[in-house]
């Protein structure tokens, strides 16, 4: 990367800074250029004083990292002030702007109270500064970074992708990227909430994002998920999908049944197939197979009855 690109790439502090600047003016600029902290008192609020944001762009918090938190406030405190808001509906409480997660550790590390810093914002301001910071620090998953991205738009709090990109911070193509995203099948998107951060990457979601959301691209997401499959190796499978279904073989499947302990079948067109997991290093013998189909066609017999 050129010097020139170098310094025209923002850095994490540097988008987070936009955003509060343009926001909140939280970071004044002095005649001479440099920055100055505003005259905003930090105060201690105890905790049962303090709510969640309710419409937290992130949904889900990793157990781990919150108690290395817990034990890191312990031994040194806390460093970094929250920025909160006077509650809009409950008078003396406060709601949480920015810095939910050490208010959930602070919970767990048994705290009084926490540094504040509060400020009157508007449901607009409090939720892109929410995006900001989480973007920022990286914290947010592709799902939910596209889900905030969407409802700044559904709600008018940016006409377009490139105002989000200019509140948040970011380039306008990774905004455009990641809503693309929401077109994935819903159950391809749980996952990626719930899975650790980078078990498939972005490039593996964009690529599965080519295809009709359904069974099909839902089937080949755990795939890639379950072997580890490589960029290339997911894009030659995506293509072989969307080729003219003449040179396909035997087509693709029209529709999966899910069977109890992960089996499934796939119906084709011209034939099925039965999936049953197992463990690695599972002995596979015939007796084993015999009690699994046995235990498949007594479920598959529960359900026509039913």
């Amino acid at each position: 990367m050129s010097p020139k690109a170098a310094a025209a790439a923002p850095s994490a502090s540097d988008r987070e800074l936009t955003a509060m600047e343009r926001l909140l003016n939280l970071n004044r600029q002095s005649p001479d250029g440099a920055r100055t902290p505003p005259a905003a008192a930090v105060r201690p609020i105890p905790l049962e004083q303090l709510s969640p944001n309710p419409v937290q762009p992130r949904q889900t918090f990793d157990d781990a990292s919150i108690d290395e938190l817990a034990e890191s406030l312990r031994a040194r405190g806390v460093i970094q002030p929250l920025l909160v808001r006077p509650h809009p509906h409950e008078p003396e409480r406060f709601e949480i702007v920015v810095g939910e997660r050490r208010f959930i550790a602070a919970g767990r590390a048994e705290l009084d109270s926490l540094p504040c810093i509060v400020r009157t914002l508007d449901d607009r301001e409090t939720f892109i500064l929410s995006i900001a910071e989480n973007v920022a620090r990286e914290d947010l998953n592709p799902i939910d970074e596209a889900a905030a991205y969407r409802r700044m738009l559904d709600d008018g709090y940016a006409a377009n992708q490139g105002e989000i990109a200019g509140l948040i911070g970011v380039h306008r193509t990774r905004v455009s990227r990641k809503l693309k995203l929401l077109e994935l099948d819903p159950r391809i998107q749980d996952s990626v909430r719930s899975q650790p951060a980078g078990t498939v990457s972005l490039t593996h979601l964009e690529e599965l994002s080519r295809l009709t959301p359904g069974d099909e691209q839902h089937l080949l997401y755990e795939l890639a998920v379950e072997r580890g499959l490589s960029t290339r190796e997911l894009h030659t499978r995506v293509e072989a999908l969307l080729a003219p279904a003449a040179g396909r073989g035997p087509g693709i499947s029209k529709s999966v049944i899910a069977l109890d302990r992960g089996a499934r079948i796939a119906v084709y067109p011209s034939k099925y197939t039965i999936r049953i997991p197992r463990e690695p290093g599972d002995e596979v013998n015939l007796p084993r197979i015999v009690a699994d189909l046995e235990r498949l066609l007594a479920e598959l017999r529960t359900r026509l009855e039913s």
